[in-house]
Protein backbone atom coordinates (compact mmCIF):
# COMPACT_ATOMS: atom_id res chain seq x y z
CA UNK A 1 0.00 0.00 0.00
CA UNK A 2 1.76 2.69 -0.89
CA UNK A 3 2.18 5.69 1.93
CA UNK A 4 0.74 8.61 -0.61
CA UNK A 5 -3.17 7.07 -0.68
CA UNK A 6 -2.89 6.86 3.63
CA UNK A 7 -1.48 10.28 3.40
CA UNK A 8 -4.59 11.66 0.97
CA UNK A 9 -6.74 9.34 2.74
CA UNK A 10 -6.17 11.48 6.13
CA UNK A 11 -5.77 14.88 4.52
CA UNK A 12 -9.68 13.81 3.48
CA UNK A 13 -10.57 13.05 7.06
CA UNK A 14 -8.69 15.83 8.93
CA UNK A 15 -10.03 18.77 5.99
CA UNK A 16 -13.27 17.72 5.51
CA UNK A 17 -12.99 17.38 1.62
CA UNK A 18 -11.20 16.76 -0.95
CA UNK A 19 -10.17 20.23 -2.32
CA UNK A 20 -9.14 21.33 0.99
CA UNK A 21 -6.83 18.06 1.09
CA UNK A 22 -5.96 18.80 -2.27
CA UNK A 23 -4.72 22.32 -0.64
CA UNK A 24 -3.04 20.89 2.44
CA UNK A 25 -0.74 18.39 0.61
CA UNK A 26 -0.43 20.30 -2.77
CA UNK A 27 -1.65 18.49 -5.05
CA UNK A 28 -4.31 18.74 -8.06
CA UNK A 29 -7.57 17.53 -6.85
CA UNK A 30 -7.80 15.11 -9.24
CA UNK A 31 -4.96 13.17 -7.89
CA UNK A 32 -6.50 12.95 -4.62
CA UNK A 33 -9.44 11.54 -5.95
CA UNK A 34 -7.03 9.29 -7.45
CA UNK A 35 -5.33 8.06 -4.13
CA UNK A 36 -8.70 7.27 -2.85
CA UNK A 37 -10.09 5.50 -5.17
CA UNK A 38 -6.69 3.40 -5.34
CA UNK A 39 -6.86 2.81 -1.79
CA UNK A 40 -10.71 1.74 -1.53
CA UNK A 41 -9.38 -0.74 -4.93
CA UNK A 42 -6.67 -2.05 -3.16
CA UNK A 43 -9.20 -2.73 0.15
CA UNK A 44 -12.16 -3.86 -1.45
CA UNK A 45 -14.56 -1.19 0.64
CA UNK A 46 -15.42 2.17 0.41
CA UNK A 47 -13.01 4.43 2.85
CA UNK A 48 -15.02 7.93 2.05
CA UNK A 49 -18.44 8.82 2.36
CA UNK A 50 -19.22 11.97 0.66
CA UNK A 51 -22.31 14.26 2.03
CA UNK A 52 -23.41 17.63 1.54
CA UNK A 53 -21.86 18.93 4.74
CA UNK A 54 -18.37 17.47 3.63
CA UNK A 55 -16.82 14.19 3.18
CA UNK A 56 -16.23 11.68 6.20
CA UNK A 57 -14.77 8.14 6.51
CA UNK A 58 -17.58 5.25 6.63
CA UNK A 59 -17.41 2.81 9.37
CA UNK A 60 -14.32 0.76 7.37
CA UNK A 61 -12.72 4.41 7.08
CA UNK A 62 -12.83 4.99 10.53
CA UNK A 63 -11.23 1.16 11.02
CA UNK A 64 -8.34 2.27 9.02
CA UNK A 65 -7.62 5.41 11.03
CA UNK A 66 -5.41 4.58 13.41
CA UNK A 67 -3.35 1.99 11.26
CA UNK A 68 -2.73 4.59 8.88
CA UNK A 69 -1.26 7.28 11.33
CA UNK A 70 1.00 4.51 12.79
CA UNK A 71 2.02 3.07 8.98
CA UNK A 72 2.68 7.35 8.28
CA UNK A 73 4.33 7.73 11.58
CA UNK A 74 6.75 4.38 11.20
CA UNK A 75 7.12 5.50 7.81
CA UNK A 76 8.29 8.81 8.77
CA UNK A 77 10.57 7.16 11.83
CA UNK A 78 12.14 4.75 9.07
CA UNK A 79 13.20 7.92 6.79
CA UNK A 80 14.40 9.71 9.69
CA UNK A 81 16.41 6.61 11.19
CA UNK A 82 17.92 5.98 7.85
CA UNK A 83 19.16 9.39 7.26
CA UNK A 84 20.69 10.32 10.78
CA UNK A 85 18.49 12.31 11.63
CA UNK A 86 17.12 12.67 15.27
CA UNK A 87 13.76 11.51 16.42
CA UNK A 88 10.75 13.27 16.15
CA UNK A 89 8.53 14.54 19.51
CA UNK A 90 4.97 15.89 18.73
CA UNK A 91 4.25 18.09 22.26
CA UNK A 92 0.55 20.03 22.89
CA UNK A 93 0.69 22.26 25.49
CA UNK A 94 -2.07 24.54 26.85
CA UNK A 95 -1.39 28.42 26.03
CA UNK A 96 -0.79 29.47 29.58
CA UNK A 97 2.19 26.46 29.63
CA UNK A 98 3.70 27.31 25.90
CA UNK A 99 3.86 30.53 26.66
CA UNK A 100 5.07 31.14 29.98
CA UNK A 101 7.48 27.88 30.95
CA UNK A 102 7.10 25.38 27.93
CA UNK A 103 9.69 27.34 25.88
CA UNK A 104 12.58 27.79 28.33
CA UNK A 105 12.02 24.13 29.15
CA UNK A 106 12.40 23.13 25.45
CA UNK A 107 15.78 25.30 25.04
CA UNK A 108 17.30 23.75 27.91
CA UNK A 109 16.12 20.34 26.44
CA UNK A 110 17.68 20.88 22.69
CA UNK A 111 20.92 22.43 24.49
CA UNK A 112 21.65 19.08 26.23
CA UNK A 113 20.03 19.90 29.50
CA UNK A 114 18.43 16.87 29.80
CA UNK A 115 20.86 14.19 28.76
CA UNK A 116 22.45 13.16 25.65
CA UNK A 117 18.94 11.81 24.53
CA UNK A 118 17.28 14.88 22.20
CA UNK A 119 14.87 14.86 19.57
CA UNK A 120 13.49 17.46 17.07
CA UNK A 121 10.25 18.57 18.99
CA UNK A 122 7.12 20.41 17.25
CA UNK A 123 4.70 21.95 20.00
CA UNK A 124 1.25 22.29 19.01
CA UNK A 125 -0.85 24.67 21.25
CA UNK A 126 -4.53 23.87 21.62
CA UNK A 127 -7.37 23.57 24.48
CA UNK A 128 -7.39 20.62 26.86
CA UNK A 129 -10.17 18.50 25.30
CA UNK A 130 -8.54 18.81 21.76
CA UNK A 131 -5.21 17.88 22.64
CA UNK A 132 -6.02 14.66 24.09
CA UNK A 133 -8.52 14.43 21.44
CA UNK A 134 -4.79 14.27 19.21
CA UNK A 135 -3.36 12.18 21.92
CA UNK A 136 -5.48 9.72 21.75
CA UNK A 137 -5.77 9.44 18.44
CA UNK A 138 -1.84 8.98 17.77
CA UNK A 139 -1.49 13.05 16.31
CA UNK A 140 0.42 14.12 18.82
CA UNK A 141 3.14 11.92 21.42
CA UNK A 142 2.77 13.96 24.51
CA UNK A 143 0.72 16.39 26.38
CA UNK A 144 1.20 19.42 29.17
CA UNK A 145 -2.02 20.27 30.50
CA UNK A 146 -3.27 21.31 33.87
CA UNK A 147 -5.30 18.94 35.99
CA UNK A 148 -6.18 16.84 33.33
CA UNK A 149 -9.01 14.49 34.79
CA UNK A 150 -10.22 11.32 33.78
CA UNK A 151 -10.29 9.76 29.73
CA UNK A 152 -7.10 8.61 29.64
CA UNK A 153 -5.41 5.30 30.89
CA UNK A 154 -1.46 5.52 29.33
CA UNK A 155 1.44 6.78 31.04
CA UNK A 156 1.99 9.70 32.45
CA UNK A 157 3.60 11.95 35.68
CA UNK A 158 3.27 14.93 37.76
CA UNK A 159 5.64 17.79 36.61
CA UNK A 160 4.53 20.03 39.19
CA UNK A 161 1.95 22.12 41.37
CA UNK A 162 1.11 25.95 41.40
CA UNK A 163 -1.32 27.94 42.98
CA UNK A 164 -4.48 29.66 41.84
CA UNK A 165 -4.50 33.03 42.63
CA UNK A 166 -6.71 35.93 42.33
CA UNK A 167 -5.59 38.92 40.88
CA UNK A 168 -6.39 42.90 39.88
CA UNK A 169 -4.64 46.09 38.92
CA UNK A 170 -3.05 48.06 41.31
CA UNK A 171 -5.93 50.52 40.50
CA UNK A 172 -9.06 48.20 41.28
CA UNK A 173 -11.31 48.45 44.47
CA UNK A 174 -10.38 45.34 45.97
CA UNK A 175 -6.55 45.92 45.64
CA UNK A 176 -7.24 48.71 48.60
CA UNK A 177 -9.12 46.83 50.89
CA UNK A 178 -7.79 45.23 53.97
CA UNK A 179 -8.00 42.12 55.35
CA UNK A 180 -10.18 41.28 51.82
CA UNK A 181 -13.63 39.61 52.74
CA UNK A 182 -16.02 37.25 50.38
CA UNK A 183 -18.32 39.75 50.64
CA UNK A 184 -16.26 42.22 49.19
CA UNK A 185 -15.34 40.14 46.19
CA UNK A 186 -19.02 39.30 45.77
CA UNK A 187 -19.35 43.08 44.68
CA UNK A 188 -16.53 42.77 42.19
CA UNK A 189 -16.64 41.84 38.20
CA UNK A 190 -14.21 38.81 37.24
CA UNK A 191 -12.34 38.38 34.14
CA UNK A 192 -13.42 34.81 33.07
CA UNK A 193 -12.28 32.66 29.66
CA UNK A 194 -14.79 30.12 27.99
CA UNK A 195 -16.36 27.27 28.96
CA UNK A 196 -14.06 24.11 28.84
CA UNK A 197 -10.94 25.93 30.14
CA UNK A 198 -9.41 24.98 33.43
CA UNK A 199 -9.33 28.43 34.39
CA UNK A 200 -13.20 29.18 33.72
CA UNK A 201 -13.61 25.86 36.16
CA UNK A 202 -11.63 27.84 38.87
CA UNK A 203 -13.84 30.38 38.30
CA UNK A 204 -16.73 28.30 38.45
CA UNK A 205 -15.58 26.47 41.42
CA UNK A 206 -14.96 29.17 43.46
CA UNK A 207 -18.15 30.39 42.49
CA UNK A 208 -20.06 27.57 44.53
CA UNK A 209 -17.81 28.29 47.23
CA UNK A 210 -18.62 31.53 47.51
CA UNK A 211 -22.10 32.19 46.24
CA UNK A 212 -24.45 32.44 42.75
CA UNK A 213 -23.96 36.04 42.38
CA UNK A 214 -20.45 36.71 41.11
CA UNK A 215 -20.87 39.44 38.68
CA UNK A 216 -18.95 38.40 34.92
CA UNK A 217 -17.39 41.24 32.96
CA UNK A 218 -16.04 40.13 29.99
CA UNK A 219 -15.82 36.30 28.73
CA UNK A 220 -12.66 35.95 26.58
CA UNK A 221 -10.97 32.62 24.54
CA UNK A 222 -7.53 34.50 25.25
CA UNK A 223 -6.04 34.00 28.41
CA UNK A 224 -3.45 36.72 27.11
CA UNK A 225 -6.49 38.83 26.39
CA UNK A 226 -7.55 38.13 30.27
CA UNK A 227 -4.28 38.97 31.41
CA UNK A 228 -3.77 42.68 29.78
CA UNK A 229 -7.43 43.03 30.88
CA UNK A 230 -6.88 42.83 34.68
CA UNK A 231 -3.85 45.00 34.40
CA UNK A 232 -5.62 47.71 32.86
CA UNK A 233 -8.57 47.15 35.68
CA UNK A 234 -11.65 45.41 34.22
CA UNK A 235 -11.85 43.12 36.69
CA UNK A 236 -10.34 40.62 38.90
CA UNK A 237 -9.01 37.13 37.06
CA UNK A 238 -8.56 33.87 38.63
CA UNK A 239 -5.17 32.50 37.04
CA UNK A 240 -2.28 30.10 37.93
CA UNK A 241 0.72 31.89 39.56
CA UNK A 242 3.40 31.58 37.30
CA UNK A 243 1.09 32.52 34.55
CA UNK A 244 1.28 36.01 36.26
CA UNK A 245 4.56 35.93 37.75
CA UNK A 246 6.03 38.71 35.29
CA UNK A 247 2.83 41.02 35.95
CA UNK A 248 2.69 40.52 40.07
CA UNK A 249 7.09 41.28 39.93
CA UNK A 250 6.52 44.35 37.68
CA UNK A 251 3.86 45.22 39.61
CA UNK A 252 1.20 45.56 37.15
CA UNK A 253 -1.15 43.26 39.04
CA UNK A 254 -1.11 42.69 43.06
CA UNK A 255 -2.08 39.13 44.33
CA UNK A 256 -5.52 39.31 46.89
CA UNK A 257 -4.74 37.86 50.00
CA UNK A 258 -8.14 35.32 49.50
CA UNK A 259 -7.58 32.01 51.47
CA UNK A 260 -11.37 30.02 50.11
CA UNK A 261 -11.39 28.66 47.05
CA UNK A 262 -9.45 26.60 45.15
CA UNK A 263 -5.82 27.25 45.30
CA UNK A 264 -3.66 24.48 43.70
CA UNK A 265 -2.67 23.23 40.38
CA UNK A 266 -1.84 20.00 39.16
CA UNK A 267 1.04 20.29 35.97
CA UNK A 268 0.96 16.79 34.23
CA UNK A 269 2.59 15.15 31.52
CA UNK A 270 0.89 12.42 29.31
CA UNK A 271 2.13 10.14 26.61
CA UNK A 272 1.53 7.44 24.72
CA UNK A 273 3.18 4.17 24.07
CA UNK A 274 5.19 2.61 21.42
CA UNK A 275 7.63 5.74 20.78
CA UNK A 276 9.98 4.05 18.99
CA UNK A 277 13.33 6.17 19.15
CA UNK A 278 11.46 9.28 20.31
CA UNK A 279 10.85 7.09 23.91
CA UNK A 280 14.15 7.85 25.50
CA UNK A 281 14.15 11.80 24.79
CA UNK A 282 10.65 12.06 26.10
CA UNK A 283 11.62 10.24 28.70
CA UNK A 284 14.41 13.11 29.31
CA UNK A 285 12.32 15.61 28.66
CA UNK A 286 9.81 14.69 31.30
CA UNK A 287 12.60 14.34 33.92
CA UNK A 288 13.70 17.99 32.68
CA UNK A 289 9.76 19.60 33.10
CA UNK A 290 10.26 18.18 36.66
CA UNK A 291 13.24 19.52 37.95
CA UNK A 292 12.11 22.79 36.17
CA UNK A 293 8.33 22.90 37.20
CA UNK A 294 6.18 25.94 36.47
CA UNK A 295 5.68 26.90 40.19
CA UNK A 296 9.85 26.44 40.84
CA UNK A 297 10.19 28.59 37.77
CA UNK A 298 7.69 31.46 38.42
CA UNK A 299 8.79 31.55 42.43
CA UNK A 300 12.88 31.62 41.00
Amino acid sequence: MDTRQLRAFLAVVETGGISAAAEQLGYAQSSVSDQVRTLERDLGVPVLNRTSVGTVPTEAGQRLLPYARRLLDLDGEMRRCVSGQRPLLRIGALQSLADEWLPEVLTAFDHGAGGPDTADVTVTVSSRGRLMEELNDGRLDAVFTLDSGPGYDGPSAVVGYDRVVLVTAPSHPLAAIHPLTLDDVKRSEFLVTEIGCIYRQCFDEFGRDVGPSLKIAMITGSLNALRRLAVNGRGAALLPRFSVQAELDSGDLVMLDLKEGPVRLTVEARWREGLGPAAAPLRALVELTQRFSPASWAMA
